[in-house]
């Protein structure tokens, strides 16, 4: 089982160069992981999760010029996410790398077998990134 979302491309995600910008992709995939924490119960006091990200990264493949809604969908346990139009134009792929966190003695924590279980329910083969020198 696969998560994914639908979000509108707003008019404040295009830059002067007539695309989404960067940086909002990023946001795009926030967008994707906060909707999966809250699906699996993980979004507790107002909008804290049990998750911090530790490490972001974004590929970009085309830009996104003039689609009106794209689909942002959550790939792995690592979460690795894939950015599409609705012809399945891929636009970006990126991965975030997620802690589990306890605000309450500001350090890391284990994460339980539970939660292990039911992230499993949507963990499919990570996306392959270009290789660098």
């Amino acid at each position: 089982m696969k998560f994914s979302i639908e979000l509108p491309v707003q008019f404040r995600d295009i830059d002067v160069m007539g695309h989404v910008n960067n940086a909002t992709y990023l946001q795009y995939m926030e967008t994707a992981r906060v909707e999966l924490a809250r699906k699996l119960g993980q979004v507790r006091e107002g909008f804290r999760a049990g998750f911090i990200v530790a490490s972001a990264r974004c590929e970009f493949k085309k830009p996104i010029r003039d689609e009106r809604r794209i689909t942002v969908s959550d790939r792995s346990s690592d979460l690795d996410y894939t950015i599409h139009g609705p012809k399945t134009a891929e636009y970006a792929i990126g991965r975030t790398t997620q802690v589990a966190y306890d605000y309450k003695t500001r350090s890391a924590a284990k994460i339980s077998g539970k939660l292990k279980r039911e992230l499993a329910k949507y963990v499919e083969p990570p996306v392959k990134f270009r290789e660098t020198v």
